[in-house]
């Protein structure tokens, strides 16, 4: 069990009718049932990934075993739902992984043998995952008699933790070694010749300094230039590619937001008032508190100027006992009761070795661990050895060191011990993370401090306010049910409409709602202009939606691009009549000087420019100048190059070229440069050209 939990911390004729009565409906049930198993696997199909179905009672499956993985690493029995929703996400990626590859490794023929997986996990060359988690915990090295201890002992572990934690790691060893052979043969089929590391060297060591004039597409206004329909029709079908899109709605929305209402505040005053008089009478005002308070028992030692401010002077003036309110504090009517008064230090400094328990443990064989360890403790220097031997938490490589700490900032069975037992002494103390073996090794000094009971009573929304809200959401949507009378209705009763624009169908958040999902898919299931039929609730919110938008998966429609076409078009129009006129001044204009006088145009330089520049400096980023400054003879003025912001005339003034060339330095860099990149390049590529269909949507 010590084993396990080190690795947690690391699927006639009347015959012949009737006969053929018989086959037929035979037939016919066979269809109908077939079409209706054809339909079911339809409706619970959770994705179709390269031409395989993916149901979703497998997903679930694969979801559940890598959840139980995690549940035994981290020792707890729940997990909670960012956890769960990372683990859905691993689960989907992998899914995808698998079924895009599963072809290409079998036609490739990659594959891991039983011996080379018994060497990656026993062998001579350990898979990195192995040599981690049963590395020994001083030197790092694998503990090879550890793990072999694992591997014998995991069929006797009767909860099977050990077993599947084992199964879990051999499966995602192999599939890591696969796809590391299959990235392995792409990388190495790769190849760099001296032509392109020569190349490439030139272009790296070449630098240009630049003489340029621009003409921004923004100096000529909207009305000198002009286009037409077909213009725009034209443009669009030859950069659709710019087009595409994934499938989003837009979202129109009401909150009926529930807020307490003055009754319900009314309520909690008196409720107070009324509790007033048994809190000052009764004996035990903790047990009071513990069955009729908003809030519990906190049970810790403050300290003068660390209660609020409103009660901290009447709390270290008080005896035990003393009551002070009702008063208003965070939406919240409260009493405070002076419950205890004690001298004890402001901090405290500590180490333990942390015993965890879990469903594998065996409690006696734990007790009796602790026992002897306490017992060994009380008078051994070996803190350090026995808590990195037998700590199951951080601390365990730094002896068990907590270093100093103040009230509260511990679990409190943990924190009473720490403040209340005397310095050195050894013992047990059990929290719901384990048994610790506990020891004060210094204490501040001590100083004044109280503890304070409140009776709380929340200023809440009352089922009464919940229901009143719910009616006013109702009753608009009865009466608004088209987007015509949804807009009418938000006019006349002077409402705030939400947006929620280019929402996903994966997508989880909306700006003010928790969790949404409800909505986000009723708005991919509902056509445009549709009004919810019901009322959804997300928290303390009713909420009344309308879809104003539908952009489908593919190319996106001429009309919904047409403003952004419009744009380009301009641009290009305005680009053709800049060239034109600077073609016109160059036919005449000698050099970059007169052509800029003749331009009205002011002549910029920009230095140290070469291949791999970003960006031109006062330009902004403007590749296609860029390029041609890197190529462009010196003292050659360029014809008019359109850019991304406006028409450009460059010369290059200088060149300066490193005539020492590294080609088997830049070759091997190369070569490094595109193995790296095979690693995510070859399985992208196969993911692009796979047709996978995510409906996870539909699920969650």
């Amino acid at each position: 069990m010590a084993t396990l939990q080190r690795i947690r911390n690391r699927a006639g004729l009347l015959v012949a009718v009737i006969i053929g009565m018989a086959i037929f409906a035979f037939v016919l049930q066979d269809l109908l049932s077939g079409g209706q198993t054809a339909f079911n696997r339809s409706q619970s199909e959770f994705a179709e990934i390269d031409g395989y179905s993916v149901q979703y009672d497998e997903y679930t499956a694969r979801v559940e075993k890598l959840a139980e993985y995690y549940r035994l690493r981290v020792g707890q029995s729940s997990l909670d739902e960012q956890t769960m929703e990372s683990i859905r996400e691993q689960t989907w990626q992998d899914m995808v992984r698998e079924y895009i590859t599963m072809d290409e490794y079998q036609e490739l023929g990659v594959s891991v043998s039983t011996d080379e997986l018994m060497d990656m996990v026993q062998g001579r060359n350990p898979h990195p995952v192995i040599t981690q988690l049963f590395a020994d915990p001083e030197t790092g090295i694998l503990n090879r008699s550890f793990l072999v201890q694992f591997i014998r002992t995991m069929n006797d572990d009767p909860s099977g933790a050990q077993k599947t934690i084992w199964l879990y790691l051999e499966n995602e060893i192999m599939k890591d070694r696969t796809f590391s052979k299959y990235n392995n043969l792409i990388s190495k089929g790769l190849y760099v010749t001296n032509m392109e590391a020569g190349n490439n060297a030139k272009e790296s060591s070449k630098r240009t300094d630049i003489n340029f004039i621009v003409q921004r597409f923004t100096s000529i206004s909207d009305s000198a230039i002009s286009y037409t329909e077909s213009d725009l029709q034209k443009y669009y079908k030859a950069n659709q590619k710019d087009h595409k899109q994934e499938a989003s709605r837009d979202i129109e929305y009401l909150i009926y937001e529930v807020n307490a209402s003055e009754e319900d505040d009314r309520a909690a005053r008196e409720w107070v008032n009324r509790m007033k008089g048994e809190f000052i009478s009764v004996e035990d005002a903790v047990s009071l508190v513990g069955m009729e308070s908003d809030q519990p028992f906190d049970g810790i030692n403050y300290t003068n100027g660390n209660l609020p401010e409103e009660i901290n002077d009447f709390m270290f003036s008080s005896e035990p006992g003393a009551v002070y309110g009702p008063y208003m504090e965070e939406s919240a009517y409260r009493l405070a009761r002076l419950v205890e008064i004690n001298y004890l230090p402001d901090s405290v400094q500590a180490r333990h070795i942390l015993l965890q328990v879990d469903q594998s443990t065996d409690p006696a064989a734990l007790l009796a661990l602790a026992d002897s360890l306490e017992e060994v403790l009380q008078n051994s220097k070996n803190w350090d050895l026995l808590a990195s031997q037998y700590g199951t938490d951080g601390t365990a490589t730094q002896g068990g060191d907590l270093g100093w700490f103040s009230e509260g900032s511990m679990v409190q069975p943990f924190s009473d011990s720490c403040f209340y037992d005397k310095t050195g002494e050894v013992k047990q103390v059990q929290t719901q993370f384990g048994i610790h073996i506990l020891q004060v090794t210094a204490k501040s000094s001590n100083s004044k401090k109280v503890k304070v009971a409140y009776l709380t009573r929340n200023v809440e929304p009352s089922s009464e306010t919940y229901r009143s809200a719910y009616s006013d959401a109702v009753k608009f949507a009865g009466l608004n049910n088209t987007y015509e009378k949804f807009n009418q209705g938000v006019t006349s009763e002077n409402l705030t409409k939400r947006y929620a624009s280019d929402v996903s169908e994966s997508q989880k958040t909306i700006t003010g709602l928790e969790n949404p999902r409800q909505l986000i898919r009723w708005a991919f299931e509902a056509d445009l202009h549709d009004i919810t039929s019901e009322v959804f609730e997300f928290g303390n919110k009713y909420v009344i939606a309308a879809v104003t938008g539908i952009r489908e998966k593919g190319i996106a429609p001429f009309e919904q691009v047409k403003a952004e076409i419009e744009l380009e078009v301009r641009k290009e129009k305005k680009a053709e009549k800049i060239i034109a006129d600077l073609e016109a001044f160059l036919a005449s204009a000698p050099d970059i000087e007169n052509l800029g006088l003749e331009a009205g145009l002011a002549v910029q330089q920009a230095s140290n420019i070469n291949f791999s520049s970003v960006s031109l400096p006062g330009a902004g980023i403007e590749p296609r100048v860029l390029a041609a400054a890197a190529i462009l003879p010196a003292d050659q003025i360029s014809q008019p190059i359109k850019g991304n912001n406006g028409v450009y005339v460059l010369v290059v003034t200088n060149i300066n070229e490193s005539e020492e060339q590294n080609l088997p330095g830049v070759r091997s860099r190369m070569t490094t440069q595109r193995e790296s990149q095979a690693n995510f390049e070859a399985f992208n590529a196969l993911r692009e050209a796979a047709d996978i269909k995510d409906n996870r949507a539909r699920f969650f």
